[in-house]
């Protein structure tokens, strides 16, 4: 079963890949960011805030076997 940690905002510190869109997350942009873990397993998610709507809007829709793979595509800003 996986756990999932509470989702805070970050200013990048230094360049990231976003984890839904691939894009990177430039030093002095906010982003949003958790941990889980599953069993032995364990990371840490990373997504541009518009990505992190987009992730919640299609886990909504999809249940709780939603799962994706990075590449998905960057929403315009404000629109998710």
């Amino acid at each position: 079963m996986s756990t999932f940690t509470e989702t805070t905002t970050q200013n990048a510190r230094k360049r990231h890949r976003c984890t839904w869109c691939w894009e990177f997350i430039e030093p002095g942009e906010q982003y949003k960011r958790y941990r889980y873990f599953d069993g032995g397993d364990a990371g840490t998610v990373k997504l541009h805030p518009e990505c992190h709507e987009a992730m919640l809007q299609d886990a909504a829709e999809w249940g709780p076997s939603f799962e994706w793979t990075p590449g998905q595509e960057r929403p315009a800003r404000g629109v998710a």
